[in-house]
């Protein structure tokens, strides 16, 4: 071989080894280079939760057992056992367990809930008159969940005291309170705090368009929800007539889905108390521990049977099921008395002119029917109609309301009547 050939195959032979060592050096420092970048990836992972941590400090969570097994449904599914403890917060005052009556309208909720939030993803917007069910219907209703599946969360917001929060994941339970003055940011907070399962549904409570703070903690609440729609669900429980303005390309993007809840009706109460186990928890709040003189009209004899207290309450309690069967008669006139006082103007009422969330009691005084897809606003029961005829221009709003009205007969019926006295008196 001649020599300038084999300097040359050394020289390559030298420079090959010099790459390779050039390689080996390189991977070296990749390899070195990944540790770093694990390195920190951990410093921040773990720095951001001593972060959370941290801003979960602020909030002092109870743990206890959920204590689901004793809930769900008896009596051939006309009837749903809740615990109590659940409605912390509320005016219930039952005992341990709440025993709930299944209308028509408490399946339809649970459909509405099942089909359209949870399996569809849609935002669902729940209201109602008070009184009509449906903040039990829908803890009722997450009570039910596979706990293998989903855990859920409720936050129930209040007009004046903190907000209370309960999440259920599993077999246990978490509760905690929000300073009602910094809900938004708290709000954030605690939502980036919770504890989440595979899948989660979050109930929004209580809320009202005319608090701030419920604002907040809506945008909050959606806020969470669009960070993973595929996984989270949110309900929005309201009280409020309506949504007020709303924007329906808005609606679309947040896929928001509206359930109307119906108020009771004289025979689903009637059908309620024929469980004797029902009868017996609410058949204390049926007594009328008030005198005929109080209500207008004369009470010959007590009412005795079922289904005489019941319809005797019913004058009282009218479409709310809370005043029938969870406050006395006396607790109700009181109430009503107070929402009577305190409404700006009956006749608006009525009409249809006041607003959609209101600072005042008014929605104490309204029943909601919901009928070929509208819905339909009447006073809350007769003894509330009857205020309403002894107010000015009495006779004017009730043609105006008979004219329009597509509410139960019987309260037809007794508008009518109301009607014909005030123009012959």
């Amino acid at each position: 071989m001649k020599p300038v050939l084999i300097m040359k195959q050394t020289k390559l032979e030298g420079e090959k080894q010099q790459l390779a060592a050039r390689e080996k050096r390189l991977r070296g420092d990749k390899k070195q280079l990944g540790v770093r970048e694990r390195q920190l990836r951990d410093k921040k992972a773990k720095l951001r939760e001593e972060m959370k941590e941290k801003k979960q400090a602020a909030f002092t969570w109870t743990e206890s057992e959920a204590r689901l097994d004793g809930m769900g449904f008896c009596k051939e599914e006309k009837y749903f056992r809740l615990d109590c403890s659940y409605l912390r917060g509320t005016n219930v005052n039952s005992g341990e367990q709440l025993l709930l009556y299944c209308r028509k309208a408490f399946l339809e909720q649970f459909r509405f809930l099942r089909e359209q939030v949870l399996e569809h993803g849609a935002l669902g917007w729940i209201q109602g008159s008070p009184g009509t069910g449906k903040t039990t219907t829908t803890l009722s209703f997450c009570m039910k969940l596979d706990r293998n599946e989903w855990s859920f969360k409720c936050i129930r917001l209040k007009a004046r005291s903190n907000t209370c929060v309960v999440e259920v994941t599993g077999n246990k339970r978490r509760t905690c309170s929000v300073a009602k003055e910094s809900e938004g940011e708290q709000m954030k907070l605690l939502l980036e705090g919770l504890l989440d399962g595979k899948k989660s549904l979050l109930v929004l409570d209580g809320y009202l368009t005319h608090q701030e703070s419920h604002t907040r903690a809506l945008v909050a609440c959606i806020g969470w929800r669009d960070a993973d729609r595929q996984n989270r669900r949110l309900v929005v429980v309201t009280s409020m007539a309506s949504r007020g303005k709303t924007y329906d390309e808005e609606d679309r993007e947040l896929g928001l889905k509206e359930h109307i809840v119906p108020s009771w009706r004289i025979d689903e109460y009637l059908e309620a108390v024929q469980f004797d186990e029902f009868y017996n928890k609410v058949a204390p709040t049926l007594e009328m521990n008030v005198t005929g003189e109080v209500l207008g009209f004369k009470m010959t004899t007590r009412p005795r049977s079922k289904e005489e207290r019941v319809r005797h309450k019913h004058y009282l309690a009218g479409g709310s099921c809370r005043y029938m069967f969870d406050m006395t008669a006396a607790e109700v006139l009181r109430s009503l008395d107070l929402a009577l006082l305190c409404a700006p103007n009956l006749q608006d009422l009525f009409r249809g002119h006041v607003g959609a969330s209101s600072g005042d009691l008014t929605n104490r005084l309204t029943a909601t029917l919901v009928t070929q897809e509208k819905v339909v606003r009447f006073p809350v029961s007769k003894y509330v109609a009857s205020n309403l005829a002894a107010s000015a221009g009495a006779v004017d709003i009730l043609r105006r309301m008979l004219t329009a009205f597509r509410g139960p007969r019987a309260m037809h019926g007794y508008l009518l009547e109301m009607l014909f006295f005030e123009e012959v008196r």
